[in-house]
C-alpha cells in the first residue's frame, strides 16, 4: 500500500504511515494507493484494468429510490440508530439524511481517515463516528439505541460496477469479524426496539435465529426485537 501526498498533507502522510505499519494494513499490496491531496482523501486500486477510485461522496446517492426501504426498516422517525460496521458510511450517512440520529463504528484506520476528513469537509452534523471494535464498542456503551443496524460484508454479486468493486476492495481492507453471534446478541440487549443485520438473501450465514426478516429481491435483513423496552 502506497501513500501519495501533496506538501499540505506530509504530516499527515507520515501519521497513515506509521497507522498501517503498526496494523494488519501493512499487508495490502502496493497496487493500493492512498492519495492525500488537499482536502480529499481518496484511494486507487490498480488491482484492474481500468483503475479503480474509491472515494466518499455520497451526496449523488440521496433520493434514491432504493433508499425507501430503509424507512421500513426503521419506522420510527428522529430514532437514534448505531451503525456498527460503517465501512464507507454509505448506509450511515443516508440514515443521517432520512432525519435519523446516527452513530458509527469501524475499526478500519483507513477508514475511519477518509469518513473523519468527509464529515469536517462538509459539516455534517447527527451524525458520530467512533474507531473501535463494535463487540468492545456495546460491551462498553451505557447509552440505549432506539435501533442496531449491522452490515456483516458477505459474497455479493460480482459486476464491473464502481460498486461492486468498492465492495471488493472493502473485504480486501477489512478484518472480517469473527464474533457475529455475539455482536448480535450484545446488540439486541442494547437496543429498544430492534436490530436489523443485512444479508445475501440465500446466504448460508449461521446467524441466530430472528424473530422475522424483511426482504428484497437481493437482500435479506433480519429483525431481532431490542430487549430495552
Amino acid at each position: 500500500m502506497k501513500i501519495l501526498a501533496d506538501s499540505l498533507n506530509k504530516e499527515k502522510a507520515i501519521l497513515l504511515q506509521e497507522i498501517i505499519k503498526n496494523s494488519y494494513l501493512k499487508t495490502i499490496d502496493d497496487k493500493i494507493h492512498i492519495n492525500l491531496k488537499k482536502n480529499e482523501i481518496y484511494i486507487i486500486n490498480n488491482n484492474y484494468k481500468v483503475p479503480s477510485i474509491i472515494s466518499i461522496n455520497h451526496n449523488k446517492i440521496l433520493g434514491k429510490k432504493n433508499n425507501s426501504i430503509f424507512l421500513k426498516l426503521f419506522p420510527k422517525k428522529n430514532s437514534t440508530i448505531l451503525d456498527c460496521t460503517a465501512g464507507l458510511a454509505r448506509d450511515g450517512y443516508i440514515l443521517k439524511s432520512l432525519g435519523f440520529n446516527v452513530t458509527m463504528i469501524e475499526k478500519n484506520p483507513l477508514l475511519i481517515l477518509m469518513i473523519r476528513n468527509f464529515i469536517k469537509k462538509n459539516l455534517i452534523s447527527n451524525l458520530t463516528l467512533y474507531h473501535g471494535n463494535s463487540y468492545d464498542f456495546l460491551c462498553q456503551t451505557k447509552k440505549i439505541y432506539d435501533y442496531v443496524y449491522i452490515d456483516f460484508m458477505f459474497n455479493k454479486i460480482k459486476t464491473k460496477s464502481l460498486s461492486s468493486k468498492n465492495d471488493e476492495f472493502l473485504k480486501t481492507i477489512c478484518n472480517d469479524e469473527n464474533n457475529k453471534n455475539m455482536i448480535i446478541s450484545k446488540a439486541i440487549k442494547k437496543c429498544k426496539l430492534r436490530v436489523v443485520v443485512k444479508e445475501a438473501k440465500y446466504s448460508k450465514n449461521e446467524f441466530l435465529k430472528p424473530d422475522y426478516d424483511i426482504s428484497t429481491k437481493l437482500i435479506k435483513y433480519n429483525i431481532y426485537n431490542g430487549s430495552c423496552k
